[in-house]
């Protein structure tokens, strides 16, 4: 009976929280508010720092709720967007999603490295970290607010938000085993960018053409 008891609480604030995030989006677009700025808030309130006092501290469900959020909204952001203004702006996007997430981690590093009085490689770590743009972020100011850009800027903005994730995540991840195993070779870093980049492409274009083919075969209803 106590399991069930959690369980009815745990799922009353889970709807708790979804519908103040609603409410709290409807404000924000009605004066004009920073939306993710809100969400933080609320979020902030109702952790273990703020007058809601929920403890949470599960790492692999974080992230699997972030992973799957983050795949929604670059599904939803790609269903938005026309393939004709991606094309248009392929290279300066990829070039902003590979050599300009390199840079800001770069000029991110010395800032983590004399403020948070890190070493070299953790401050790059930090960098890596804040280098990507957050798709969600983008998605929102260029579709819900109307934020109005020129044509290609805005699709260069989304397409760079959208691509930037898994160059962010490789410099992470290959910081991560530089601080934990001690030592990384160029050539090791080399062919592990070569293959995540390889086999992620095709895995991301033979799984779009399934999804594209699935939902033209399939008659779904509207609803």
């Amino acid at each position: 009976m106590a399991s069930l008891d959690s369980v009815s609480i745990a799922i009353l604030l889970g709807a708790v929280l979804v519908m103040a995030g609603i409410l709290s989006s409807l404000l924000a677009l009605r004066f004009g508010a920073p939306l993710l700025l809100v969400f933080l808030l609320i979020g902030v309130m109702a952790g273990d720092s703020g007058p809601g006092q929920l403890q949470f501290d599960d790492l692999r469900t974080t992230y699997l709720v972030g992973s799957v959020a983050l795949a929604l909204i670059l599904f939803d952001g790609g269903l938005r967007t026309r393939f004709q203004n991606i094309s248009a702006v392929i290279a300066p996007s990829m070039l902003l999603a590979t050599f300009g997430v390199l840079l800001t981690a770069l000029i991110t590093a010395p800032v983590a490295r004399y403020a948070l009085d890190l070493n070299w490689t953790e401050a790059l770590l930090v960098g890596a970290v804040v280098a990507s743009t957050d798709a969600a972020a983008v998605f929102l100011l260029v579709h819900a607010q109307g934020l109005r850009l020129r044509p290609r800027v805005g699709a260069t903005l989304e397409a760079e938000s959208g691509t930037n994730d898994p160059f962010a995540v490789f410099l992470t991840l290959m910081l991560v085993e530089l601080i934990s195993v001690g030592n990384s070779s160029f050539a090791h870093v080399a062919v592990e960018l070569g293959r995540e980049a390889v086999l992620g492409a095709v895995a991301g274009i033979a799984g779009g053409r399934l999804v594209v083919l699935a939902l033209n075969r399939v008659a779904l209803p509207q609803g």
